[in-house]
């Protein structure tokens, strides 16, 4: 196949899709490509003539380099007699820092902003011999970036861009190539910039600050499930399941959970976490009928499920949650809560011997009264 054909393939209807997995057609049906650095044509000097806009909502911190083929960016057509055997040719000082130079010089770096770094993940230039009566060459720049905001810990995608320019050149008209690839990396960051611009009060990504709602869940009895309220102390009669087949009196499915909604508000996220503490009627059961001891010691499984939402909810508060973490913080806090939960609880069921101990049953009581009392809830 011509590389004429190949190039008609790489950029028609499916251009921008199909390039990058064509190119190493390209590369094989056409040994020659990429075969040395040019000795003919000067690397491409990438210019800053003057800065392209002034940023309101971020600056670049940096670039990336995450190509897979890190060969010249550029395969150009030299000479009519070359014909299909294109010259490598590469930006002058290497591609990643001449494009780096060029956006730091293009661009106002205000280091108040936000910090992005630019990942390339593909920049070529392809060149053809369109028409060797006319001396004619025509060439496609393709550009793969993607925007990602430093957090600091880690980068957090914001946004790719996949586009170029064709053009056409007299094939000594060298000096046509470098403009055509500065309006594709221009465009790039006007695109980047008017999507910040846009979504800088939007985007959760972007927001600056989190603000945390903490609140309980409190609802009248609902069915199958009761939640803690130090008002309504259980009673025998939420014990509806089906008893089973131990040595027990009776058992209590006493848990924890939460829920979160967030949404932005003039650039601030605001998290309203809800933390819900309760018992489930149908597998909490009672064999026969039992007494206010018996009661008492499954009411203090359900106080030690609040206790340890309470201890969940004063370290919520005191961390420093960022917007493209907070969710990952409070689930890690709230798993490493519910284990404690559970330690807690067999703890509690060994030392007073499933309530069979009275003297270890009193010595919890007051730990528990004390505890809850400490947090306000007694």
């Amino acid at each position: 196949m011509a590389i004429r054909e190949l190039k008609r393939i790489c950029f028609g209807r499916m251009g921008l899709i199909l390039l990058r997995h064509l190119l190493c057609l390209i590369f094989y049906a056409t040994p020659v490509l990429g075969k040395t650095y040019s000795q003919n044509i000067d690397p491409i000097s990438l210019r800053v003539f003057s800065q392209l806009f002034v940023p309101g909502e971020f600056h670049i911190k940096g670039v990336i380099d995450d190509r897979t083929d890190r060969s010249p960016v550029a395969f150009l057509v030299a000479s009519l007699s070359s014909g299909s055997q294109l010259e490598t040719v590469d930006l002058e000082g290497g591609a990643i820092s001449a494009l780096q130079k060029y956006i730091f010089g293009a661009l106002p770096r205000d280091q108040r902003l936000r910090p992005v770094v630019i990942r390339i993940r593909d920049m070529k230039i392809i060149e053809v011999l369109a028409d060797a009566r006319r001396g004619l060459v025509e060439g496609e720049v393709y550009l793969d970036f993607s925007f990602e905001l430093d957090r600091g810990d880690e980068l957090i995608h914001l946004l790719d861009f996949q586009g170029g320019v064709s053009y056409k050149r007299g094939v000594r008209q060298f000096s046509v190539i470098e403009p055509v690839l500065r309006k594709s990396i221009n465009n790039s960051l006007t695109y980047f910039n008017d999507w910040m611009e846009r979504e800088s009060t939007e985007d959760i990504k972007l927001a600056r600050e989190v603000k945390i709602n903490i609140r309980d869940y409190r609802e009248d009895n609902r069915d199958d499930t009761v939640f803690y309220n130090p008002q309504r102390p259980l009673t025998w009669k939420d014990f509806t399941g089906r008893p089973r087949f131990n040595n027990f009196a009776a058992s209590i499915f006493a848990s924890i959970s939460y829920e979160g909604n967030s949404w932005i508000e003039e650039g601030e996220v605001i998290v309203d976490l809800v933390f819900k503490t309760y018992m489930l009627k149908s597998s909490s059961w009672v064999r026969g009928t039992n007494n206010s001891y018996g009661l008492n010691h499954e009411q203090r499984h359900f106080d030690i499920a609040k206790i340890i939402v309470e201890r969940l909810k004063e370290k919520v508060e005191t961390l420093d949650l960022q917007p493209h973490n907070y969710d990952r913080k409070v689930s890690f806090h709230y798993l490493e809560a519910y284990r404690e939960m559970n330690e807690l609880q067999e703890r509690y069921d060994r030392e007073t011997a499933h309530g069979m101990n009275s003297r270890a049953q009193e010595s919890w009581d007051t730990w528990i009264d004390e505890e809850l009392a400490a947090f306000g809830v007694r």
